[in-house]
């Protein structure tokens, strides 16, 4: 599946290519798309439209950050742990 991203102003985005929502409020958004985990950071943050059918999700407000997690080897976090 694609995935792109549209944001207008800091104020309007846009996400194509997702696949699942893991937790939403107004000042963070985590979800699943089809090129990894996004963490989505701002102030005033609404959703105004959801289709997952379309792999489709529209947010409103101010948008400070966009960042794509890392994704983590089973064998990672065991290690990371022991050498910590």
């Amino acid at each position: 599946m694609e995935h792109s991203i549209s944001l207008k102003d800091r104020s309007n985005l846009v996400i194509y290519g997702v696949d699942h929502i893991y937790s939403f409020n107004d000042k963070k958004v985590e979800l699943l798309t089809s090129a990894g985990r996004l963490i989505i950071e701002g102030e005033g943050l609404d959703m105004n439209k959801l289709n997952l059918e379309e792999s489709i999700i529209s947010v409103d407000g101010t948008v400070n950050s966009l960042n794509y997690e890392k994704e983590k080897k089973p064998d990672e976090k065991f290690w990371k742990k022991v050498f910590k």
